[in-house]
């Protein structure tokens, strides 16, 4: 996926996020939600454009949350952390 596309699509998450009551739960809402819902190989491309284009044209929410973002292969074990309130991935039985 080409990193300006994987940009906007952070970028989107962002604005939602910064709707939330405090900045610290916008930054974890923002990264929780990339680790959870991103394919590992989105994630690691995202981080490698972020790293090497310091001028990609991403929000300030996603910028500061690139540290609490998941490296692939990385990870303690087999479960990533838990998610905060509301940003748990949809459970199948619960779709119509």
């Amino acid at each position: 996926m080409q990193a300006d596309k994987l940009v906007r699509m952070a970028n989107q998450i962002s604005l939602f996020m910064e709707s939330k009551p405090s900045d610290d739960e916008a930054l974890e809402g923002l990264a929780a939600h990339i680790n959870d819902f991103w394919d590992p190989r989105m994630r690691q491309q995202f981080l490698v454009a972020m790293t090497a284009d310091p001028d990609l044209p991403a929000r300030d929410l996603v910028r500061r949350a690139l540290p609490l973002i998941a490296v692939p292969g990385e990870d303690d074990g087999p479960h990533a952390p838990l998610s905060p309130v509301g940003s748990e991935p949809i459970n199948p039985a619960h779709r119509d």
